[in-house]
This record gives C-alpha cells, sequence and structure tokens, in this order.
C-alpha cells in the first residue's frame, strides 16, 4: 500500500511539471514578423489607471480571461480547409459606401489625386495640410506624413501635416444597427521607421457627425504605456471609444518593426451590448474579440472607415519637436489592396464568416 501511494505522488509531481513547461512554451512562431510581447491580449480602460499598477500578475490575468478566451481560437478553421475559399478577386471591383456587398480595390489600375474624389467618387484622399501626402506606386497605396514638408497651407488651421488617409464615400453613409463590415488588407511600416511616444491611428471608423469627436473603433500605435497599459512604445492596440468618454485600449502583444507588413483582417457589426462585435485577426491571429457596443449611444448607427496614417499630436509644434528628438522626422507607411464586405440584415451570407473572402494576398 505505501508503494503505491509513492508511485501515485511521483506521477502526479512529473504531471504537474510537464504543465508547467508546456504552458512555459512561446508562441511567437505565429507570428514570425513580428515581436510578440504576450500570448494574451489584456483589456485596460484609463479609468482603471491608478489601479493597475497596483495589482498583481494573478489579478490582471484573471481580469482579461474573458477577452482572451474569446479570442483564442488563433488559426481559423478556413485555413486549415482543404476546400479553401479564394479571396474577392480583382475583377469584383469597386462600389460606393452606400453599396451592400463584396468590393475590392487592386490599384495597379486607379489614378490617385493629390487630393479630393477619386474611383469615380467612391474614395476620398482625407490629408492635413498638405496635398500629395498619398500616393499609388507598384500596385500599393503610399502614405507620407512629414510635418513642415511641404508646408501646411494656411487654409488648413495647422501649421503642420499630421494625416494622410484614404475614406470610403459617401461619409454620411450613417449604416443601422445590425449591418456588419468585413476588411482586410497588408499594412506596410516602410524602411526607416522608428515607433514614437506619440500615438497615431492606422485605421479608423468614424461617425458623420462632430459631437462625440472619436472614431468609434480604431487601431493605434500606442506609447510606452499607454493609457494605463504595461507595454513598450509602438505595440498595436486595439481602440474601442463607443463604450464609454474614457474608451477601451486593448493591448494585443504587437509591435511593429520596420520593413514589417502586417496581415490584417477586421470584422464589425454594429450594435449594442448585445449584439455589437468587434473581430482582428493579425497574421492569421485572432488578436481580439468582443461582443461589445460598437455605437455611441447618442448616435446609434456606424460610421465611414479611413485608412493610412493619422498623427493628430503632430498638430502641436512641441509634439512634432518630441517626435524629431526620438529621429522621428515624417511617417512613411502603405496598404496593398484592400478588399471589404458590407452586409445588411437579410442579405444573403449575413452572418457568414468571411475571413477568407477579405484576407489579404
Amino acid at each position: 500500500m505505501r508503494y503505491l501511494t509513492v508511485t501515485i505522488f511521483k506521477n502526479q509531481v512529473f504531471i504537474a511539471l510537464f504543465l508547467i513547461l508546456s504552458f512555459s512554451c512561446s508562441d511567437e512562431d505565429l507570428l514570425p514578423d513580428a515581436v510578440v510581447l504576450n500570448q494574451e491580449p489584456s483589456e485596460i480602460s484609463s479609468d482603471q489607471m491608478p489601479v493597475i499598477v497596483q495589482k498583481s500578475e494573478a489579478e490582471k490575468k484573471s481580469e482579461t480571461e474573458t477577452d482572451s478566451t474569446e479570442a483564442s481560437s488563433n488559426v481559423l478553421p478556413a485555413d486549415q480547409s482543404s476546400n479553401k475559399v479564394s479571396n474577392i478577386p480583382c475583377s469584383t471591383g469597386s462600389s460606393s459606401a452606400t453599396e451592400a456587398g463584396a468590393k475590392v480595390w487592386c490599384w495597379g489600375d486607379i489614378n490617385i489625386p493629390s487630393d479630393g474624389f477619386f474611383d469615380d467618387y467612391k474614395l476620398f484622399v482625407s490629408s492635413h495640410c498638405s496635398s500629395n501626402m498619398v500616393k499609388s506606386s507598384g500596385g500599393r497605396v503610399q502614405f507620407q506624413v512629414n510635418p513642415i514638408s511641404p508646408v501646411a497651407s494656411e487654409e488648413c488651421g495647422s501649421d503642420y501635416n499630421y494625416r494622410a488617409e484614404i475614406r470610403e464615400h459617401p461619409s454620411d453613409v450613417d449604416y443601422p444597427i445590425g449591418t456588419e463590415q468585413w476588411w482586410g488588407f497588408d499594412y506596410k511600416f516602410e524602411d526607416g521607421y522608428v515607433a514614437d511616444e506619440l500615438p497615431w491611428i492606422l485605421w479608423q471608423t468614424h461617425g458623420s457627425f462632430s459631437i462625440p469627436s472619436n472614431p468609434m473603433t480604431s487601431i493605434q500605435l500606442g506609447p510606452t504605456n499607454y493609457n494605463g497599459s504595461l507595454n513598450p512604445v509602438g505595440e498595436l492596440f486595439v481602440v474601442n471609444n463607443s463604450l464609454s468618454a474614457e474608451g477601451k485600449f486593448t493591448p494585443v502583444g504587437v509591435v511593429p518593426r520596420a520593413g514589417q507588413t502586417l496581415k490584417i483582417v477586421i470584422h464589425l457589426v454594429w450594435g449594442d451590448e448585445s449584439n455589437g462585435l468587434y473581430e482582428v485577426w493579425v497574421d492569421g491571429k485572432k488578436i481580439y474579440r468582443k461582443q461589445e457596443r460598437t455605437v455611441y449611444v447618442e448616435k446609434p448607427y456606424g460610421g465611414y472607415w479611413k485608412i493610412g496614417v493619422y498623427k493628430w499630436r503632430w498638430q502641436d509644434e512641441g509634439n512634432v519637436a518630441v517626435s524629431n528628438q526620438r529621429g522621428i522626422s515624417e511617417i512613411n507607411t502603405s496598404i496593398g489592396t484592400l478588399r471589404t464586405i458590407m452586409r445588411r440584415p437579410g442579405d444573403p451570407e449575413y452572418g457568414d464568416d468571411s475571413y477568407t473572402l477579405v484576407a489579404p494576398d
């Protein structure tokens, strides 16, 4: 009997050691081109800032388990299927923001003007405060923001350049509750990119209204310890401002490097706490999934999308100087083929998993 007890105890110790070693393995191989800081995204809002610093690692991990569990399906079933569906072909073409269905912009035969509308008024160059900051070359759209060159126009209201984006048109599309959208594109941080201690946005959805003024949802590059989180400079954040005045800022463990290209897929359902949905994948790994409000309470409808560089802090001379001290004089990024889908409740394929259809090349 004593021998049996000792044997069972040894087996239990062996199993415990095996589990500890197993859970200590890194998942960096899932994102070979990215710096992966953590396996689970942590949800932090700015009103928790004083509390977060004082909490133990176990408590902080417990608070994030819900979001981490929902985002734990890192590799999509479609990626493992032998009957893999192809993404939307270039022949599909594009359409305006008000038209439902699949859309694609392959850029090779699209002329982008120095400013204003293009692609038969389906898209618009949104730049502040100079023209020629968005260009097309080699089948890609290039975004360049240099705060002092070209010299900002007097009509802009700022002495510095801080925005180079494209957006869909019309901007007053005001998607009804229940509308779902998918986006897929690759986003390259060109050679010379340096992470900054001032945040900026690479993708956002914005309302046709001016109040509230913040984007409903966005993907941002954050400074060190952004809004109370514990993160290095330049980490990617999934942001939802529709939840509260403070917004929710979730670091996802990806820090882009110069020359790196991220393959990004986003899925949104415009709605409240009961029917809103926000999902994000980077390089095939689901980094965020949450059923949550995606529209403002006071403005309960969805907004138009924008992609590029929005460095709003560069409107201020002091912030331009801060970036210069870090050796950052401009930001250069680009996107490849852009695929989107918009569906309304009742449309064919509404609610279908469409990751593969919009997946970047």
